[in-house]
């Protein structure tokens, strides 16, 4: 079948969609048949394409609410067949647990998600889509965004091809069930494969392992020589969203430093986003001797609104210089991170991780210690060879010890290819290709 000409509608709804995806050149490959579908507020980005080939929508809120509460009442359903759906719950407040529980009833629960889905329904989305006709849409994705599923849903409909691309290390592990079930979906590694067919019922088949664009440039040989973007020795603390008390974990690192008359610094790069704490979580320069914020993240470092509600997620100030984060990477002595992506990056540039997995006397609902035995994704993490697992506090001491006191021998050896595979995302765009063609040559024809 010649597939050359049929369209390809790739979806781009964040700034993150556009840096991971189209800054990276993870697209040059297919891009002469692409034609894109992007949020409005991206209208000034350079897609590398005519402008004819460029539509513009916006996903309703007031929608995609009604696609969360299906998300939820999918997750009650489903909270005995993983505990990442049990996980999902946890986050309600009581009363609205009890709400999903009863809307969740055989019979009601079906009548209650149909409702759901025909408000959440988006007639002017899909008389676009209808009209590019596309033969494939790909949508990257967190699997947790209506407009995720209504364009799948969409796809079937006018028998298109959906093809999800699992964003985040997290995406399938840990969001919700599948309201419509994507055609195929792009993982980072084999680990991803296993996530796919376990808990997201996909068949084999239907699972591609593409890698992670983002990472493409880490892997090539003059990543291991860029300059250092700071004129001493430093650590990197990568800092996390979920709630988590950093501020006493930088100040035992800080006070032991100045105990040890360690000739080191730290650089603490927050997450763009964190959740409202139960503890003192604003980070001050003065409170620290050895200890600065990363230069690049002054300009968004606490400016969310309600948490993790980003003021606007579309401004510049978000859009992550990937050089500089591997310039940090690969001149750190070593990193020190609870449980986050961070964590693979480095391990990427065969750089010592110690991985903060406690539980900080705050947040016990949530705590590093709860997630790190909880989440599907972390399962194994420990095995990598550059790995050092901080089980308490009073293990950050052990940090700076001599000999090599958080090794652990009694785990299995996992290579960091089975969480991002290197030779994948090493050619990403000629493997996307590659498997944009199986797709398109496997689909039936249209009558």
């Amino acid at each position: 079948m010649d597939t050359k000409k049929d369209k390809i509608l790739f979806v781009v709804s964040t700034l993150q969609h556009y840096c991971n995806f189209i800054k990276t050149g993870a697209l040059k490959e297919i891009q002469d048949r692409v034609i894109f579908l992007i949020h409005p507020k991206l209208a000034k980005m350079d897609f590398g394409v005519p402008s004819d080939r460029i539509f513009f929508y916006s996903y309703s809120g007031k929608k995609d609410i009604f696609h969360r509460h299906v998300f939820n009442i999918n997750s009650y359903l489903n909270r005995h067949k993983s505990s990442v759906f049990a996980f999902r719950l946890l986050r309600l407040k009581p009363r609205q647990l009890r709400i999903y529980r009863i809307l969740a009833f055989p019979v009601l629960g079906s009548i209650v998600k149909s409702i759901f889905l025909k408000r959440a329904e988006d007639k002017s989305l899909f008389k676009l889509v209808q009209k590019i006709n596309p033969a494939l849409i790909i949508v990257p994705s967190h699997a947790f965004e209506g407009m995720t599923f209504e364009l799948i849903k969409i796809a079937k409909k006018i028998k298109a091809q959906s093809f999800l691309l699992a964003e985040q290390w997290d995406t399938l592990p840990c969001k919700t069930v599948f309201t419509f079930k994507p055609d195929y979906v792009g993982v980072w590694s084999q680990q991803g494969v296993e996530h796919a067919v376990n808990i997201r019922d996909m068949a084999p088949e239907r699972v591609f392992i593409l890698g992670v664009p983002r990472f493409t440039d880490y892997l090539k040989p003059e990543a291991r020589h860029l300059p250092s973007p700071y004129p001493f020795k430093y650590i990197l603390y990568a800092g996390v969203s979920i709630q988590y008390n950093e501020l006493a974990a930088l100040h035992k690192i800080d006070e032991l430093i100045e105990k040890l008359g360690l000739d080191l610094k730290v650089i603490f790069r927050p997450a763009k986003a964190q959740r409202i704490q139960v503890c003192p979580d604003v980070f001050f320069e003065y409170d620290f001797k050895h200890v600065i914020l990363d230069t690049p993240t002054r300009s968004y470092y606490k400016k969310g609104v309600g948490g993790d509600v980003i003021k606007d997620g579309f401004s510049s100030v978000f859009a992550f210089d990937q050089n500089h984060i591997a310039r940090l990477l690969a001149n750190m002595e070593f990193m020190v991170s609870p449980f986050t992506t961070m964590v693979l990056e480095a391990s990427l540039f065969d750089k010592k991780v110690f991985t903060l997995v406690y539980d900080d006397g705050f947040h016990a609902s949530f705590s590093l210690k709860y997630l790190f035995k909880t989440l599907l994704h972390s399962k194994g993490i420990d095995g990598l060879k550059n790995m050092r697992m901080v089980h308490s506090f009073d293990d950050l001491e052990k940090i700076f010890s001599e000999g090599d006191q958080l090794k652990q021998s009694d785990v299995k050896l996992l290579d960091i290819d089975y969480f991002v595979s290197k030779e994948a995302t090493a050619n990403y765009p000629a493997n996307l290709r590659k498997v944009v063609e199986t797709i398109l040559e496997n689909r039936e024809p249209s009558l």
